[in-house]
């Protein structure tokens, strides 16, 4: 039920905003205990959105809950995205539009075929995804502005689903965790670490917990091109989606000018190149086994690595209550993996298995 999300009790109006039920809510909020001896630092949390879907959970699906929502009510059957072959946002996409009947169209470019890059292009042909390789982005926006010109039943969803209302769903996640501290679970954290990618989750949380008057700052290590995942890109996408809530409930307080100090934007941990693997990130995959979390090198191991570093050399001290959003699904897709030949595939993507 709407009325149900925490974004919704605090602000009741925001009703009006069209919302459906994809998660598993709240997802849980731990002290990492291998982690915290490891590093002596006695209050390392991690909050588990990589648990937020039995098939397929991560920070995705939380922006589908209204992004979806908003398809549903204009009535389209079709979802039109676009990634790498390996997109996690292109596999996510497709394995929750179905459960609400919607078609997905992957319009691809090309990159390394690593093992799990080609574990995600399987999947999405398990999961039902109409697969496009595009030689470029240039052709690729020209394929899909022409679909979406002739196909009216198409809809067609950005890098990350972090639009405006996409982000609406990392302000609840804000409150959620607003909850968490009210009942106790963690104590208020003075710094949350968060992978910014596509923008929406640290935007949102950003967002969520200035107006939660909650007191953490949000240090949003940058895995992506950092003229794009800049802390000015960021802030303006929390602006947007304030303005999508103030236009439903103008009570709601204008925060745009107090968010910006509560942000940090660091791309210390990018490792120069969208998806290439650093040495920090791997330490920090092996680190994390520890207390049985399941990171990978392109997003989670460098924020990870960040929060690592920050501890090593005496960025965060020793009395602060730190938490690691896991952004990353960590269920198994070794059982889908098995089900498909990559010969079922559209012939084009062969040559990435040879």
């Amino acid at each position: 039920m709407a009325e149900n999300i925490p974004l919704f009790r605090k602000y009741p109006k925001l009703k009006n905003i069209p919302w459906v039920s994809v998660i598993k809510s709240p997802t849980p909020i731990h002290k990492m205990e291998k982690i915290s001896k490891e590093l002596n630092h006695d209050a390392i949390w991690v909050k588990r959105d990589d648990l937020s879907h039995d098939i397929y959970g991560g920070n995705k699906p939380r922006k589908y809950e209204f992004v979806f929502a908003k398809i549903l009510k204009r009535n389209k059957k079709r979802i039109l995205t676009q990634g790498a072959i390996g997109t996690n946002h292109g596999l996510a996409t497709t394995v929750h539009a179905k459960r609400f009947g919607l078609e997905t169209h992957l319009f691809l470019t090309e990159q390394e075929p690593s093992q799990t890059v080609l574990e995600n292009l399987l999947c999405h042909n398990h999961f039902g995804a109409k697969l496009n390789l595009m030689k470029n982005n240039r052709q690729r926006k020209i394929k899909i502005k022409t679909r979406l010109l002739f196909d009216r039943d198409s809809y067609f969803v950005v890098t990350g689903a972090s639009s405006p209302l996409g982000t609406l769903g990392f302000v609840n996640a804000a409150f959620e965790l607003k909850e968490q501290i009210e009942e106790k679970l963690v104590p208020e954290p003075d710094k949350l670490f968060v992978t910014v990618g596509s923008l929406a989750t640290c935007a949102g949380l950003v967002l969520g917990l200035e107006l939660a008057q909650v007191k953490t700052q949000v240090v949003g290590i940058g895995v992506t091109d950092p003229n794009w995942s800049s802390k000015k890109a960021t802030l303006e996408l929390a602006i947007k989606a304030l303005k999508i809530m103030r236009k439903e409930d103008p009570s709601i307080p204008d925060v745009s000018n107090e968010m910006e100090k509560r942000l940090i934007v660091d791309h210390s941990y990018f490792g120069g190149k969208y998806g290439v693997s650093t040495d920090e990130a791997l330490e920090a995959i092996e680190i994390a086994k520890k207390d049985e979390l399941k990171l990978e090198y392109v997003y989670t191991g460098k924020t990870l690595s960040g929060l690592i570093d920050y501890i090593r050399k005496g960025k965060i001290s020793e009395d602060e209550v730190v938490v690691f959003w896991n952004s990353k699904s960590s269920a198994d897709l070794t059982p889908y993996v098995k089900d498909v030949d990559y010969q079922d595939l559209p012939e084009e993507f062969h040559k990435f298995f040879d």
